[in-house]
This record gives structure tokens, sequence and C-alpha cells, in this order.
């Protein structure tokens, strides 16, 4: 009599014989849909198709959303990526044609309030990279807490530096800054609270942001509550509208 092993092997083999095409048979039955250019997973490039990347998708945005906007009547708004850029709640004395001057860029592109009040602004050749100014007032009421405030916040969560300070401005009466990797930091006199003043290296020069700190701090201080003047800070209603 042969082993149980070998009566088993013709089926084993047929079962094996079988499988392929049964495979085949369901593949048959469900084809795979041909992707098109018009398929949101994708993104076409002439002819070709690549998977789209999480920032290709489209996206329902704001007004100001990447393209500057006037058409909220409150501020010329704007915001590199922000969904739903918003103005900024208070005027906090920048002249946007004189600070778009000073730093030697060619275009105010808006501001929008993300914690703290952002300008932006742009060359010909960097409309696509907006540089930035950032503006809030301090918690602080003297100038002498703020910086202190900021100093040691600074030197213990970002440079990792016992020795971090800021240095009075000079050239600029009453004003600090300090500075690390190539973010800086300015803290103005001049109204009822300080003034924090935000930059990076490609933002302005040194003699550049001088001026601007000068300005920001002969600028008047306007009244609790008072409404915004005009589209474009710094500028009458009627200029910043034509």
């Amino acid at each position: 009599m042969l082993p149980r092993a070998l009566l088993l092997l013709p089926a084993a083999a047929l079962l094996l014989a079988a499988c392929p095409q049964r495979v085949e048979e369901s593949k048959a039955e469900k084809p795979k849909a041909e992707l098109t250019a018009e398929d949101p997973r994708v993104v076409a490039d002439t002819s070709d198709l690549y998977p789209a990347k999480p920032d290709d998708a489209p996206k329902k945005t704001g007004l100001g959303s990447g393209v500057p906007d006037e058409t909220n009547g409150e501020c010329r708004l704007y915001a590199p990526k922000l969904p739903s850029p918003e103005c900024c709640p208070q005027d906090l004395g920048l002249n946007a044609r004189q600070a778009t001057a000073a730093c030697g860029h060619t275009l105010y592109l808006g501001e929008s309030h993300q914690m703290t009040c952002g300008y932006f602004f742009a060359t010909e050749e960097t409309t696509d990279q907006p540089k930035w100014l950032r503006l809030s007032p301090t918690l602080e009421g003297e100038i002498d807490a703020a910086v202190k405030a900021h100093d040691e916040r600074i030197s213990i969560r970002v440079a990792m530096d016992p020795d971090f300070h800021s240095e009075p401005v000079p050239g600029v009466e009453g004003a600090f800054w300090s500075r690390h990797d190539n973010l800086h930091w300015a803290f103005l006199p001049g109204w009822a609270k300080p003034r924090q003043l935000t930059w990076r290296d490609d933002s302005c020069s040194d003699e550049g942001i001088k001026e601007v700190m000068r300005a920001l701090i002969a600028a008047p201080e306007p009244p609790a509550g008072a409404p915004r003047s005009s589209l474009i800070p710094g500028e009458p209603a009627a200029e910043a509208a034509g």
C-alpha cells in the first residue's frame, strides 16, 4: 500500500495548478481604474503624473491668503500661508511706505495677525518669498522690565546662553536690541507700553531697521479703541484708497 502522503500528492498538485488561474480571473474581473490629470491624488506635469503632496491639494482659502486684498475695507490684508488671515487689531505706528523704502523693498504686500502683527514686503525678485517685520505691544509696562523678561526667556529657551542680553541701539535713543542666529528683536520706547519689533537678517539691514525704529518711536500713539485711519498703515485714508 502507498503511503498516505503520496496519495495526497495528486490533489495538492491540482490545487497548485488551479491557483494562478483563479488569481488571473479575479484580476480580470476588477480592472484598475486609470488615473487622469483630474484625479485629486495626482499632479499633472505635461503628460506625466506624480503623486500629490498635501500642499498640492486644492484648499479653500480666505481673502488675503497668498494674495493681497483690500476688499475687507479695513486693511490691506496679506499672509503667505494662513488659510483665513485677519487684519491686525490695532495700529502699532508702522509707516508701511517708509519701512518699504528703508529696508530696500519695492512692494508692501499687507498685514495679518497671528499672535503678533506681521507686515509683509517683497521685491520684484522675491514675490514668492516675502520679507517681514513683526510688531506687538509688550506685556510689561516699562521697557527695562520688557527687556529683562525677553533676555531671560531667550537665554534659557532659545540661545541656551546665560550671557545673552540686549544692548542699546546705537543712534536710536531709548531702544534696545538683541540677536540670535538670523533672528533679531528690538524694544522701542515712546508709547504707554513698549513695542517689540522682530525681523530676520534678510528683512532689513541694520541701518534700514534703525530708520524704521526712529519712525516707530516718533509715531503718535492712537487713542485706545480708535478705528483704523487707512487701509495701509501710515497713510491717509484718501491716499491709501488711491
